[in-house]
């Protein structure tokens, strides 16, 4: 228990030494951010989803309309080919996108709780 206790005096000693860089900061600006970056990790969700399905769509459209007897167009077989790469092209993109995106939300939430607790352990030491 004592332990706890100097390890807390240290970190307490700690935040009164250092100038705090996020004390001025409003937390219902960070609750806004943070809103907004949820609402667009949701929307990249969406989209990313989307995206997959109209790939797996159009390489079986690509299958099916092969497969039919008697349709053997050179262009066709070309763009056919051409376009699925695109679309899977674009489908790896939107995941990779999605996936930076919820990373940047994961370390804003982290730094919002940490600024949070940043001001809590101060009051505590200012009631102190």
């Amino acid at each position: 228990m004592a332990k706890e206790n100097n390890l807390r005096e240290e970190l307490l000693g700690q935040i009164e030494q250092s100038p705090g860089s996020t004390s001025n900061i409003n937390p219902k600006s960070a609750q806004e951010i943070l809103a907004r970056d949820t609402a667009r990790v949701r929307r990249m969700k969406h989209v990313t989803v989307f995206s997959w399905l109209l790939a797996i769509v159009s390489f079986i459209v690509v299958g099916v309309i092969e497969a039919v007897p008697g349709f053997r167009v050179e262009w066709w077989t070309v763009s056919a080919i051409i376009a699925v790469q695109a679309l899977l092209l674009i489908a790896v993109i939107f995941t990779i996108s999605l996936y930076v995106r919820s990373r940047s939300l994961n370390m804003r939430q982290i730094q919002a709780t940490l600024s949070e607790i940043q001001e809590q352990l101060k009051k505590m030491s200012q009631a102190k």
